[in-house]
């Protein structure tokens, strides 16, 4: 598993699966985590919280058509 954080803030993450098994660390602005030993586990969950201890925010500078805000968590 790889967890990407692309939302301009530093995140800490955890994760717990139905294994036992949990993690957890933090990920830099545009830093990746690579978790290979959840790769075909089941009942995953990861959970994200700001650095700053705050919600999640995304500022957008301006807005028109055509732009998009995208959080978004992939599993494959």
């Amino acid at each position: 598993m790889t967890l990407v954080n692309e939302t301009g803030q530093g995140l800490t993450y955890w994760i717990t699966c139905a294994s036992g098994e949990t993690n957890c660390g933090s990920i830099d602005v545009d830093g990746i985590a690579d978790l290979p030993a959840y790769d075909n586990q089941q009942n995953v969950a990861v959970s994200f919280l700001p650095l700053s201890g705050t919600n999640i925010s995304i500022n957008c500078a301006s807005s028109g058509t055509d732009q998009q805000v995208e959080l978004a968590l992939t599993a494959g």
